[in-house]
């Protein structure tokens, strides 16, 4: 639907410059689910509410207003029309149910050919009638359980298994000059890194870093690369890599102040007792061996 919540998306991931690659590298969601979304192709999800569960995640990411776009997904056409067809079953459940209490009252009435309990063929009769229904039971039940078992199959097959490590280990890529802040296991730490350095930050459960230039520094974590943050110059006080989580920037975490950064060729404050990797110079490091 033209401006609906997949044509903001889709304009909100093209102005940040993501392809569907990066998408699903960042958020791991499969690229068909993403381009469904921009598309608004429900037939893609089992039911709305996967849908609107990964809608909801994708415009988080993308920084949009969510509650405008839960606004939209209500309201569009296929959203109605299923909400229809939902309260249509309904009734329609509702139907039976009535039918199945009155069968279950007819049958608590008296049988017409019970009149003397004393007759043996009433008691043959009854017999009868009670194995009919127990075998009757019993198929039913058998079905239920049938089914039951092959749709918990197919909604298993839908789940990604994703074994999460247990520690961080990030690769920090400058592609210009960036001055750079961090605090893990209870230190801080601060850094310059020239354009073709890197630093690395070794078996680490949580790392916040204060970014002086966005648009200048790579991270790679856990050999995934998430690329660049930001925008050129821009700068990121709360920047969150936490194991178990995709990275997010919360400033509640940051760095009160900063101190002034390292001017070059000073060398930064080691921590002590941290696995971490020195700066190298990507550039000159070939030359020197």
């Amino acid at each position: 639907m033209k401006n609906g919540f997949g044509d903001l998306l889709k304009e909100a991931r093209e102005k940040k410059g993501f392809k569907y690659s990066d998408i699903h590298k960042i958020l791991k969601i499969d690229e068909k689910y993403i381009r469904a979304l921009e598309e608004e192709d429900f037939t893609a999800f089992d039911r709305p509410i996967y849908m609107k569960l990964f809608l909801n995640t994708y415009a988080r990411f993308l920084k949009l207003d969510v509650e405008k776009i839960n606004e939209l997904f209500l309201n569009s056409p296929q959203v109605k029309e299923i909400m229809k067809e939902e309260k249509s079953n309904i009734k329609n459940l509702e139907k039976k149910e009535i039918m199945k209490e009155t069968e279950a009252k007819e049958l608590k009435q008296p049988l017409p050919f019970i009149i003397n309990l004393n007759n043996k063929t009433t008691y043959f009769v009854i017999a009868g009638i009670a194995i009919f229904l127990i075998a009757t039971f019993w198929f039913i039940f058998n079905i239920l359980k049938e089914q039951q078992n092959k749709a918990k199959i197919e909604e298993g097959k839908k789940i990604y298994v994703v074994q999460t490590p247990q520690t961080l280990k990030i690769t920090i890529k400058a592609k210009a000059d960036v001055w750079m802040k961090a605090k893990y296991d209870g230190k801080e730490e601060d850094f310059l890194l020239k354009n073709g350095q890197e630093k690395k930050i070794l078996d680490v459960a949580k790392v916040v870093f204060l970014v002086g230039n966005a648009g200048g520094v790579e991270f790679i974590v856990n050999g995934d690369s998430i690329g660049t943050i930001g925008e050129e110059g821009e700068v990121i006080n709360g920047l969150v890599f936490e194991v178990g989580k995709n990275w997010y920037i919360d400033r509640s975490q940051g760095f009160k102040r900063e101190s002034r950064p390292l001017l070059y060729g000073e060398e930064a404050t080691p921590t002590p007792g941290l696995k971490e990797q020195p700066i190298t110079n990507k550039a000159t490091e070939g030359n020197n061996e």
